[in-house]
């Protein structure tokens, strides 16, 4: 056995549901983890698996800009009214019913009700706008101001479900919590870090250009960005699989044994180098009343005090369905991928694996000194080399990179990695 890895408690005892708390080892075998650990999560030496989309069923892979969008714009404004007045709407009527024991029941059937149909029409918008993007009915842009829109909409009614839950309790559980989990769990993958990125340029809060790595299947997407921390270079990187979860809501339950088992063969690396760990499952109601289990990481390739590693994982299917990362592109280990020389101008290409950080390093290659060169990756101007480095993402496909300065020009070509 490998390192423990501690698991916050509040997953052992949701779990068991109670509301103490207890560490938790996760236990892992790595001869064991290579011969069984499956697609779609794959594993990288030395870092952290990641959610794929499988090679058979990609539909798309390509990049797209998101700037200030006032169409976008209202409409996130709007829905965040509509999701505050849901939720003042729902208070009012439930303080207006009183005492009155049977008007409370009535008060939360009917809006859950509402919610589970708004729900479902969210989840249609989803599926028709990826399946419009896919069959070419709709552009990059587009889309990706869609998945904004659902944000908004999805955020606003995860409040909505918070605030019913609290008034299911109040009036005796009229509503099965069950039924008000599986609500919950259907919004789980409706919103990301990725998208509140692409929020904040759409909506003007964010004043430049903000590029997106999206590649698609039937029955999901993968979008990935850098970005510029405080103190290092953040990827952030969000991927959904339809394939991993079945929508029937099964309140499966699991012994803790085998599901630290399960997270240790999918995810080794983090299982024997996490610093942190915690459970997502916390606000109720819990994700596990409709089969669902959440569980965040912290490890050291990702940024200081956040979630480096997000996991929701359906117990119907035993796979990964969603998952989130935030990584330090300074700690990942990555490979010379290309290097070529003109004009007296170099440059390398080192890269991590498709989708994923990308980095371009430009000198001169008289000097040795770093360079302030423009970078292109396919045609397309990605950035300058500050410092005469420029980190990006790295497409799916053969690719070149050209760094061009004081009318110099060099080109890389980078054949196809997975």
């Amino acid at each position: 056995m490998h390192g423990p890895l501690r698991v916050a408690a509040a997953l052992l005892l949701v779990l068991a549901s109670s509301a103490a708390a207890a560490p938790l080892t996760l236990q892992t075998d790595s001869e064991e983890v290579a011969a069984t650990a499956p697609a779609p999560v794959v594993q990288e030496p030395n870092t952290t698996s990641h959610l794929v989309l499988p090679d058979d069923e990609m539909r798309t892979v390509r990049f797209g800009t998101a700037t200030l969008d006032v169409g976008g714009a209202v409409s996130t404004d709007n829905t965040r009214l509509h999701g505050r007045y849901s939720v003042t709407r729902l208070r009012e009527a439930f303080e207006a019913a009183g005492d009155d024991r049977a008007e409370q029941r009535a008060v939360v059937n009917r809006t859950t009700e509402r919610l589970s149909d708004r729900i479902d029409d969210l989840t249609d918008r989803e599926r028709a706008a990826l399946a419009a993007y896919n069959d070419g009915d709709i552009d990059t842009r587009a889309y990706l101001r869609e998945l904004v829109a659902i944000q908004a909409s999805a955020e606003a009614l995860r409040k909505v479900i918070s605030q019913l839950y609290t008034f299911d309790r109040a009036a005796g559980m009229p509503v099965d919590v069950t039924r008000i989990a599986r609500m919950k769990a259907e919004l789980a993958p409706l919103s990301g870090p990725v998208r509140g990125r692409l929020t904040t340029a759409m909506t003007g809060e964010r004043t430049t250009p903000l590029r997106v790595y999206v590649e698609t299947s039937e029955t999901g997407f993968v979008i990935s960005m850098v970005a510029e921390g405080q103190f290092s270079t953040h990827y952030i990187r969000e991927a959904y699989y339809g394939g991993g979860i079945d929508n029937q809501w099964a309140d499966k339950p699991i012994n803790i044994t085998e599901f630290s088992r399960r997270l240790g063969e999918l995810y080794p690396w983090v299982a024997e180098n996490n610093v942190g760990s915690s459970s997502i499952l916390t606000n109720t109601p819990r994700y596990l009343r409709a089969g669902i289990y959440g569980i965040a990481f912290t490890h050291p390739h990702g940024i200081s005090g956040s979630r480096d590693l997000v996991v929701y994982y359906d117990a119907g299917t035993d796979d990964v369905f969603y998952e989130v990362q935030r990584l330090n592109t300074d700690e990942l280990p990555n490979d010379r991928l290309a290097d070529a020389t003109d004009d007296d101008l170099r440059v390398t290409v080192n890269g991590t694996y498709a989708s994923g950080p990308l980095y371009v390093h430009v000198t001169d290659s008289v000097t040795g000194e770093p360079v302030g060169a423009t970078v292109a990756v396919n045609g397309e101007r990605v950035g300058t080399t500050d410092d005469g480095r420029l980190t990006t993402v790295a497409p799916r496909e053969e690719f070149t990179v050209t760094a061009s300065y004081r009318g110099r020009n060099v080109t890389a070509t980078v054949d196809t990695f997975m």
